[in-house]
Formats: C-alpha cells, structure tokens, sequence
C-alpha cells in the first residue's frame, strides 16, 4: 500500500529539526520506510 504525507513546514528549517518532525509524524505511524522519494531538496542531497 503506498501513501503520501504533506507536512507544513517553515521556510529555512534545519535538517536536525526536519528529521524530528519526520519521525515524529510518519515513522510514528507507519514505522521505517523501505523507500522514500523527496523533491531533491539541497538541504536533502548535500
């Protein structure tokens, strides 16, 4: 089963901060993901 989780977040949130609401709002509820797709964000790639 596949699904889609849109947060609202604040422009210029660090990286520490996203990976706490990411564990917080989907890890939380589904557990660890096999695979995850992003928008390529530089914050995500670099």
């Amino acid at each position: 089963m596949k699904s889609a989780h849109f947060i609202a977040i604040k422009t210029g949130m660090l990286v520490p901060k996203l990976a706490e609401i990411y564990i917080e709002q989907v890890v939380r509820l589904h557990g660890i993901p096999s695979s995850i797709v992003s928008d390529r964000d530089p914050r995500f790639t670099s």
